[in-house]
C-alpha cells in the first residue's frame, strides 16, 4: 500500500480539529468561579425601573469570558457593545463587564449583604442579582428573566 501525503495531511489537520473541538468544549473558567456562570440581571435601586438580563458563559473571550444579552438593555445602562465579556478581579473579587478591546465597563464590589453592586460616585448605580422566579424562590440557573 502507497502512502499518500495528501491523505496524512488531511488526516492531520481533521485531528487538530477535533482536538480543537474538543478543548473548546472543556471549561477554562477555574472551578471557584463556576458559580459565577449562568443567567444574572443588572438592576437599579428603584426595582420598577427596567433592568438588564445577562448570561455568563464559560466561553473565553479577550479578558475573561463571554457575555450573551438575551436583548439589548435599555437606558442607562451601557450600549450592547459594551456588555462582551466577564472577569473576577483576583485582587478584590469584583466582578468585571468588559468591552470587545478588553476595557472595564462596569465594576461591581460585593458588598457586606452579597449583593454586587457598582462603586461609590457610580451613578446610577447597577446592583448584579441573580434571576427571580416569579414566586420569589429563584437563582437557579435555568430561569427567565
Amino acid at each position: 500500500m502507497r502512502f499518500d501525503s495528501r491523505l496524512a495531511a488531511a488526516a492531520a489537520i481533521l485531528a487538530c480539529g477535533t482536538i480543537g473541538a474538543l478543548a473548546q468544549e472543556a471549561s477554562s473558567v477555574p472551578d471557584h468561579l463556576l458559580g459565577m456562570v449562568g443567567h444574572w440581571r443588572l438592576e437599579q435601586e428603584d426595582q420598577s425601573l427596567p433592568i438588564c438580563g445577562l448570561v455568563f458563559t464559560e466561553d473565553e473571550r479577550l479578558g475573561g469570558w463571554a457575555i450573551e444579552l438575551p436583548e439589548p438593555c435599555p437606558a442607562p445602562f451601557p450600549p450592547v457593545q459594551s456588555f462582551v465579556a466577564w472577569d473576577v478581579d483576583d485582587n478584590d473579587g469584583s466582578v468585571l463587564i468588559l468591552d470587545a478591546a478588553g476595557n472595564e465597563t462596569l465594576r461591581l464590589y460585593e458588598g457586606e449583604d452579597g449583593l454586587f453592586v457598582t462603586g461609590d460616585g457610580v451613578l446610577p448605580a447597577f446592583y448584579l442579582m441573580l434571576p427571580w422566579d416569579a414566586d420569589g424562590t429563584g437563582g437557579e440557573v435555568g430561569d427567565t428573566f
